[in-house]
Protein backbone atom coordinates (compact mmCIF):
# COMPACT_ATOMS: atom_id res chain seq x y z
CA UNK A 1 0.00 0.00 0.00
CA UNK A 2 1.44 3.27 -0.98
CA UNK A 3 1.12 6.58 1.32
CA UNK A 4 -1.17 8.18 -1.76
CA UNK A 5 -3.49 5.51 -1.72
CA UNK A 6 -3.94 5.20 1.75
CA UNK A 7 -5.11 8.48 2.20
CA UNK A 8 -7.94 10.91 2.04
CA UNK A 9 -8.94 14.18 1.99
CA UNK A 10 -11.25 15.55 4.33
CA UNK A 11 -13.80 18.35 2.72
CA UNK A 12 -15.70 21.15 4.32
CA UNK A 13 -19.67 22.04 3.88
CA UNK A 14 -21.69 25.17 3.97
CA UNK A 15 -25.49 24.91 3.45
CA UNK A 16 -27.22 27.37 1.82
CA UNK A 17 -30.40 29.02 3.55
CA UNK A 18 -34.06 28.72 1.89
CA UNK A 19 -35.91 31.50 1.03
CA UNK A 20 -39.58 31.84 1.99
CA UNK A 21 -42.28 30.70 0.45
CA UNK A 22 -46.24 31.04 0.59
CA UNK A 23 -47.36 27.39 1.29
CA UNK A 24 -48.83 26.28 3.86
CA UNK A 25 -50.33 22.50 3.39
CA UNK A 26 -52.76 20.49 5.36
CA UNK A 27 -54.43 21.15 8.44
CA UNK A 28 -53.48 22.86 11.66
CA UNK A 29 -54.19 22.49 14.92
CA UNK A 30 -53.79 25.82 17.05
CA UNK A 31 -52.58 25.72 20.46
CA UNK A 32 -53.46 28.68 22.32
CA UNK A 33 -51.08 27.56 25.08
CA UNK A 34 -48.16 24.56 25.03
CA UNK A 35 -48.27 21.54 27.07
CA UNK A 36 -47.02 20.87 29.57
CA UNK A 37 -43.23 19.82 29.06
CA UNK A 38 -41.59 16.78 30.36
CA UNK A 39 -39.29 17.60 32.62
CA UNK A 40 -35.44 18.33 31.32
CA UNK A 41 -32.90 15.67 31.74
CA UNK A 42 -30.12 17.94 33.55
CA UNK A 43 -27.19 16.24 33.80
CA UNK A 44 -24.53 17.65 36.32
CA UNK A 45 -21.67 19.54 34.92
CA UNK A 46 -18.19 17.74 34.64
CA UNK A 47 -14.27 18.94 32.99
CA UNK A 48 -15.75 19.68 29.43
CA UNK A 49 -13.03 19.87 27.13
CA UNK A 50 -13.63 22.64 24.44
CA UNK A 51 -15.44 26.04 25.08
CA UNK A 52 -18.99 26.83 24.29
CA UNK A 53 -18.19 27.72 20.89
CA UNK A 54 -20.07 28.14 17.51
CA UNK A 55 -16.93 27.52 15.54
CA UNK A 56 -15.18 24.43 16.39
CA UNK A 57 -12.36 23.74 13.83
CA UNK A 58 -11.45 20.01 13.00
CA UNK A 59 -9.24 18.19 14.74
CA UNK A 60 -7.84 21.04 16.67
CA UNK A 61 -6.00 19.75 19.32
CA UNK A 62 -3.75 18.22 16.25
CA UNK A 63 -0.46 19.88 16.64
CA UNK A 64 3.75 18.26 16.78
CA UNK A 65 4.51 15.02 16.03
CA UNK A 66 4.83 12.94 18.84
CA UNK A 67 2.41 11.24 21.32
CA UNK A 68 -0.84 13.74 22.29
CA UNK A 69 -3.07 13.61 24.79
CA UNK A 70 -6.12 15.11 23.43
CA UNK A 71 -8.66 15.40 25.84
CA UNK A 72 -10.28 13.87 29.06
CA UNK A 73 -14.15 14.61 27.99
CA UNK A 74 -17.24 14.03 29.71
CA UNK A 75 -19.47 11.08 28.62
CA UNK A 76 -22.75 9.04 29.51
CA UNK A 77 -22.27 5.63 29.70
CA UNK A 78 -22.83 3.78 26.95
CA UNK A 79 -24.60 6.76 24.86
CA UNK A 80 -24.43 6.67 21.03
CA UNK A 81 -25.40 9.15 18.68
CA UNK A 82 -26.72 9.30 14.71
CA UNK A 83 -26.73 11.91 12.51
CA UNK A 84 -29.57 12.11 9.85
CA UNK A 85 -29.14 15.20 7.19
CA UNK A 86 -31.80 15.84 5.13
CA UNK A 87 -31.69 17.74 1.58
CA UNK A 88 -31.72 16.91 -2.39
CA UNK A 89 -28.49 19.47 -2.51
CA UNK A 90 -26.85 17.41 -0.23
CA UNK A 91 -27.39 13.68 -2.17
CA UNK A 92 -27.53 15.77 -5.10
CA UNK A 93 -23.53 17.25 -4.79
CA UNK A 94 -25.01 20.34 -5.04
CA UNK A 95 -23.37 21.28 -1.25
CA UNK A 96 -21.44 19.69 1.10
CA UNK A 97 -22.70 18.49 4.30
CA UNK A 98 -20.43 20.49 6.87
CA UNK A 99 -23.29 19.98 9.72
CA UNK A 100 -23.06 16.54 9.95
CA UNK A 101 -18.92 16.53 10.44
CA UNK A 102 -19.02 19.27 12.97
CA UNK A 103 -22.19 17.39 14.88
CA UNK A 104 -20.05 14.53 14.55
CA UNK A 105 -16.52 16.48 16.39
CA UNK A 106 -19.00 18.30 19.05
CA UNK A 107 -20.57 15.15 20.23
CA UNK A 108 -17.33 12.97 20.06
CA UNK A 109 -15.96 15.50 22.41
CA UNK A 110 -18.69 15.34 24.62
CA UNK A 111 -18.79 11.49 24.68
CA UNK A 112 -21.54 11.15 22.76
CA UNK A 113 -19.93 8.87 20.08
CA UNK A 114 -21.79 9.21 16.64
CA UNK A 115 -22.41 5.59 15.43
CA UNK A 116 -23.48 6.47 11.49
CA UNK A 117 -24.31 9.78 9.73
CA UNK A 118 -26.70 9.37 6.67
CA UNK A 119 -27.69 11.45 4.18
CA UNK A 120 -31.32 11.42 2.62
CA UNK A 121 -33.19 13.33 0.52
CA UNK A 122 -36.42 15.70 0.86
CA UNK A 123 -38.78 12.63 0.35
CA UNK A 124 -41.72 12.28 3.32
CA UNK A 125 -41.82 8.10 3.52
CA UNK A 126 -37.55 7.99 2.80
CA UNK A 127 -37.77 10.41 5.61
CA UNK A 128 -40.31 8.27 7.72
CA UNK A 129 -38.28 5.33 7.15
CA UNK A 130 -35.19 6.52 8.14
CA UNK A 131 -36.27 7.63 11.25
CA UNK A 132 -38.12 4.56 12.38
CA UNK A 133 -34.80 2.69 11.50
CA UNK A 134 -32.99 5.33 14.14
CA UNK A 135 -35.63 4.26 16.90
CA UNK A 136 -35.38 0.50 15.99
CA UNK A 137 -31.81 0.46 16.96
CA UNK A 138 -31.36 -0.17 20.64
CA UNK A 139 -27.59 0.94 20.42
CA UNK A 140 -28.45 4.23 19.71
CA UNK A 141 -29.60 6.87 22.32
CA UNK A 142 -29.61 10.06 20.30
CA UNK A 143 -30.42 11.28 17.14
CA UNK A 144 -29.90 14.49 15.56
CA UNK A 145 -31.70 15.64 12.53
CA UNK A 146 -30.79 18.30 10.11
CA UNK A 147 -32.43 20.09 7.33
CA UNK A 148 -36.20 20.36 6.15
CA UNK A 149 -37.26 23.10 8.71
CA UNK A 150 -38.06 25.90 6.20
CA UNK A 151 -40.97 28.39 4.87
CA UNK A 152 -41.59 26.42 1.66
CA UNK A 153 -43.00 23.12 0.74
CA UNK A 154 -39.78 20.85 -0.46
CA UNK A 155 -39.13 21.38 3.61
CA UNK A 156 -40.88 18.55 4.76
CA UNK A 157 -39.26 16.94 8.19
CA UNK A 158 -41.35 18.12 10.47
CA UNK A 159 -44.37 16.48 8.73
CA UNK A 160 -42.59 13.77 8.24
CA UNK A 161 -41.17 13.43 11.86
CA UNK A 162 -44.86 13.23 12.90
CA UNK A 163 -45.69 10.29 10.87
CA UNK A 164 -43.07 8.28 11.72
CA UNK A 165 -43.95 9.39 15.71
CA UNK A 166 -47.83 8.65 15.22
CA UNK A 167 -48.16 12.07 16.10
CA UNK A 168 -50.32 15.50 14.93
CA UNK A 169 -48.96 18.80 13.39
CA UNK A 170 -49.45 21.51 15.71
CA UNK A 171 -48.92 25.08 15.51
CA UNK A 172 -46.62 26.04 18.64
CA UNK A 173 -47.82 29.28 19.92
CA UNK A 174 -44.30 29.98 21.26
CA UNK A 175 -42.37 29.76 18.17
CA UNK A 176 -45.39 31.65 16.49
CA UNK A 177 -45.11 35.03 18.46
CA UNK A 178 -41.61 34.71 18.20
CA UNK A 179 -41.64 34.15 14.41
CA UNK A 180 -43.95 37.49 14.36
CA UNK A 181 -41.85 39.25 16.32
CA UNK A 182 -38.98 38.81 14.09
CA UNK A 183 -40.58 39.13 10.49
CA UNK A 184 -41.95 42.80 12.11
CA UNK A 185 -38.52 43.73 13.23
CA UNK A 186 -37.33 42.23 9.82
CA UNK A 187 -39.83 44.83 8.16
CA UNK A 188 -38.86 47.78 10.14
CA UNK A 189 -35.74 47.30 9.12
CA UNK A 190 -36.72 47.54 5.51
CA UNK A 191 -35.46 43.38 5.11
CA UNK A 192 -39.44 42.92 4.19
CA UNK A 193 -42.51 44.43 2.21
CA UNK A 194 -44.63 43.63 4.55
CA UNK A 195 -45.11 43.01 8.52
CA UNK A 196 -47.73 40.56 8.44
CA UNK A 197 -46.65 36.74 8.50
CA UNK A 198 -47.04 34.54 5.14
CA UNK A 199 -47.85 31.03 5.50
CA UNK A 200 -44.30 30.09 4.51
CA UNK A 201 -43.31 31.68 7.48
CA UNK A 202 -46.32 30.11 9.35
CA UNK A 203 -44.99 26.67 8.75
CA UNK A 204 -41.99 26.52 10.77
CA UNK A 205 -44.18 26.78 13.79
CA UNK A 206 -45.69 23.96 12.37
CA UNK A 207 -44.29 20.97 14.62
CA UNK A 208 -45.40 17.53 16.24
CA UNK A 209 -47.19 17.46 19.00
CA UNK A 210 -45.76 16.76 22.73
CA UNK A 211 -42.50 17.72 22.24
CA UNK A 212 -40.08 17.38 25.12
CA UNK A 213 -38.59 21.25 24.45
CA UNK A 214 -38.58 23.51 21.81
CA UNK A 215 -35.32 25.22 21.13
CA UNK A 216 -35.80 29.32 20.76
CA UNK A 217 -33.43 29.73 17.83
CA UNK A 218 -31.70 33.08 18.59
CA UNK A 219 -30.52 33.02 14.75
CA UNK A 220 -33.68 31.94 12.46
CA UNK A 221 -37.04 31.47 12.45
CA UNK A 222 -37.39 27.62 12.22
CA UNK A 223 -37.30 25.81 15.78
CA UNK A 224 -35.41 22.87 17.08
CA UNK A 225 -37.41 20.19 18.73
CA UNK A 226 -36.82 17.37 21.18
CA UNK A 227 -38.83 14.24 21.25
CA UNK A 228 -38.68 11.11 23.46
CA UNK A 229 -39.53 7.66 21.98
CA UNK A 230 -38.92 4.70 24.18
CA UNK A 231 -35.81 6.35 25.93
CA UNK A 232 -34.40 7.44 22.80
CA UNK A 233 -34.47 11.16 22.19
CA UNK A 234 -34.51 12.76 18.65
CA UNK A 235 -33.29 16.10 18.43
CA UNK A 236 -34.81 18.00 15.33
CA UNK A 237 -32.37 20.83 14.07
CA UNK A 238 -32.37 23.59 11.30
CA UNK A 239 -29.70 23.33 8.50
CA UNK A 240 -28.66 26.58 7.96
CA UNK A 241 -25.09 26.00 9.67
CA UNK A 242 -25.39 29.35 11.45
CA UNK A 243 -28.87 28.42 13.44
CA UNK A 244 -27.55 24.42 13.88
CA UNK A 245 -24.64 25.76 15.18
CA UNK A 246 -26.47 28.11 18.14
CA UNK A 247 -28.89 25.79 19.15
CA UNK A 248 -26.58 23.10 19.50
CA UNK A 249 -23.60 24.98 21.60
CA UNK A 250 -26.49 27.43 23.39
CA UNK A 251 -29.29 25.51 24.42
CA UNK A 252 -28.59 21.64 23.86
CA UNK A 253 -24.68 21.21 24.69
CA UNK A 254 -25.26 22.95 28.24
CA UNK A 255 -29.12 21.31 29.14
CA UNK A 256 -28.60 17.97 27.36
CA UNK A 257 -25.63 16.82 26.56
CA UNK A 258 -23.29 17.36 30.13
CA UNK A 259 -21.88 15.10 32.93
CA UNK A 260 -20.83 11.15 33.21
CA UNK A 261 -18.35 9.30 32.90
CA UNK A 262 -15.00 10.09 30.74
CA UNK A 263 -13.42 8.83 27.73
CA UNK A 264 -9.87 9.06 27.04
CA UNK A 265 -8.24 9.37 23.51
CA UNK A 266 -4.64 9.59 22.69
CA UNK A 267 -2.34 9.59 19.79
CA UNK A 268 1.08 8.51 18.69
CA UNK A 269 2.07 10.31 15.48
CA UNK A 270 4.70 9.51 12.61
CA UNK A 271 6.40 11.15 9.58
CA UNK A 272 6.44 9.29 6.72
CA UNK A 273 5.52 6.20 8.11
CA UNK A 274 3.28 3.23 5.80
CA UNK A 275 0.51 2.12 7.32
CA UNK A 276 0.15 -1.63 5.87
CA UNK A 277 2.94 -1.74 8.66
CA UNK A 278 0.62 -1.54 11.10
CA UNK A 279 -1.34 -3.89 10.44
CA UNK A 280 -0.46 -7.10 12.42
CA UNK A 281 0.17 -4.81 15.50
CA UNK A 282 -3.29 -3.14 15.58
CA UNK A 283 -4.88 -6.69 14.48
CA UNK A 284 -3.05 -8.13 17.95
CA UNK A 285 -4.52 -5.15 19.66
CA UNK A 286 -7.22 -5.42 18.76
CA UNK A 287 -8.05 -9.24 19.57
CA UNK A 288 -6.13 -8.22 23.26
CA UNK A 289 -7.39 -5.13 23.99
CA UNK A 290 -11.38 -5.13 23.46
CA UNK A 291 -12.22 -2.40 25.62
CA UNK A 292 -10.07 0.39 23.33
CA UNK A 293 -10.25 1.51 20.29
CA UNK A 294 -7.47 1.52 18.13
CA UNK A 295 -7.46 3.36 14.42
CA UNK A 296 -4.77 4.89 11.92
CA UNK A 297 -5.06 7.33 9.58
CA UNK A 298 -2.67 8.93 7.64
CA UNK A 299 -2.57 12.30 6.14
CA UNK A 300 -1.14 12.75 2.71
CA UNK A 301 -0.77 17.02 3.06
CA UNK A 302 1.11 16.40 5.95
CA UNK A 303 2.80 12.92 5.42
CA UNK A 304 2.02 12.11 8.69
CA UNK A 305 0.39 8.80 10.26
CA UNK A 306 -2.03 8.98 13.43
CA UNK A 307 -2.44 6.41 15.32
CA UNK A 308 -5.00 7.16 17.82
CA UNK A 309 -6.26 5.17 20.82
CA UNK A 310 -9.86 6.16 22.73
CA UNK A 311 -10.70 3.92 25.54
CA UNK A 312 -13.30 4.56 29.22
CA UNK A 313 -9.94 3.94 31.07
CA UNK A 314 -6.70 5.68 30.89
CA UNK A 315 -4.52 3.12 32.58
CA UNK A 316 -5.92 0.83 29.62
CA UNK A 317 -5.36 3.70 26.76
CA UNK A 318 -1.87 4.55 28.13
CA UNK A 319 -0.94 0.60 27.93
CA UNK A 320 -1.72 0.28 24.19
CA UNK A 321 -0.20 3.58 23.08
CA UNK A 322 2.95 2.24 25.11
CA UNK A 323 2.73 -0.83 23.43
CA UNK A 324 2.40 0.74 19.98
CA UNK A 325 5.46 2.99 20.79
CA UNK A 326 7.47 0.21 21.38
CA UNK A 327 6.62 -2.19 18.77
CA UNK A 328 6.96 0.77 15.95
CA UNK A 329 10.31 1.47 17.62
CA UNK A 330 11.50 -1.81 16.68
CA UNK A 331 10.13 -1.18 13.60
CA UNK A 332 12.51 1.72 13.31
CA UNK A 333 9.14 4.27 13.69
CA UNK A 334 10.19 6.20 16.78
CA UNK A 335 6.96 8.52 17.17
CA UNK A 336 8.36 11.61 18.94
CA UNK A 337 7.14 11.98 23.07
CA UNK A 338 6.80 15.86 24.40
Amino acid sequence: MTWAAACCLEQAVEVLPRSFGDELDGAVVAVSNPTTQAERVRLAHEEVSEPNSLDVPADHGVKALGLHDWYIVPRMANSISSVVAIGDELVGGFTLDTNSHWLAERLRLLGYPVKRITAIRDRPQEIVEQLRRELADAEVTDVFVTGGLGPTTDDRTFASVAEALGRELIIWDETRARIERRVRRMHEAGLLESPDVTEGNLRMARIPAEPVHVFKNKRGMAPGVLYVVGGTRIFVLPGIPLEMKGIFTEEIEPEFLLGGSAATVRELRFMFAVEARFYPLMKELEEKFLDVSVGSYPNFETKELVIRCLGSDPKRVDEVIEVIRRRSAELGMVGERR
